[in-house]
């Protein structure tokens, strides 16, 4: 495991604002969240058409790490919860009725209240009896960027919460002036960066992986 239980305290100490503050900020994200999906629109900003008020079945998801490609993960997935019971963080949880038919009782992770943090085993994977998440896939679930216009380090402020926060070595790096940026070619998309953001998705732009690879199933 990479993270203990109460560990991102450590992440909140010494920064401009308290901790409250932050879960403060959680709650107005989540609000935030319902109104865009309810408009039609993901955290990232980007649109996927009008949905009606609780209906989640157009809205992209986060899948767990080393998932098979969309199509593939659906018709093979037994819904059983093994991986979302093997998740330390309990990051994992399985989709409501409200995601559609084909989706209901599949994993996902929802980053902005309950990130995956990467764990060096990843249980979730070794859970997977129908082989749906793999070692060998990549991990990479979610496309990240820091919003510069809404990132309180680049609009001034002392903040380096998401740097502090990242569990992946060199994805989250600060330049010169202790503002962050995102590489792309070592971030996971795991989500943490979001979940401590104090502004939320108006500091990280995330948008879930659209595609991942096939791979040959038993």
């Amino acid at each position: 495991m990479v993270v203990e239980a109460g560990s991102l305290d450590r992440y909140y100490r010494g920064m401009p604002f308290s901790r409250r503050d932050l879960f403060r900020g959680a709650m107005q994200r989540g609000q935030d969240a319902a109104a865009r999906l309810i408009s039609g629109k993901s955290g990232a900003g980007h649109s996927h058409g009008k949905v009606h008020a609780g209906d989640l079945s157009l809205v992209l998801l986060q899948r767990p790490p080393g998932a098979v490609a969309e199509g593939q993960f659906l018709a093979a997935c037994t819904r059983c919860g093994d991986c979302a019971a093997a998740c330390p963080p309990k990051a994992i949880v399985l989709a409501g009725e409200n995601y559609g038919p084909q989706r209901a009782g599949t994993p996902l992770i929802n980053a902005a209240e309950n990130a995956c943090v990467m764990c060096t085993d990843l249980p979730c994977i070794a859970a997977c009896e129908p082989g749906v998440l793999q070692y060998e896939l990549p991990v990479n679930m979610a496309e990240v960027s820091v919003h510069e216009g809404g990132c309180l380090a680049w609009q001034g402020e002392a903040c380096r919460v998401c740097h502090d926060a990242c569990p992946v070595d060199g994805a989250l790096p600060l330049d010169a002036g202790d503002r962050p940026r995102i590489d792309p070619a070592v971030c996971t998309g795991c989500g943490t960066c979001l979940q401590v953001c104090p502004v939320g998705s108006d500091g990280i732009q995330f948008e879930p992986a659209q595609s991942r690879p096939f791979y040959p199933l038993d």
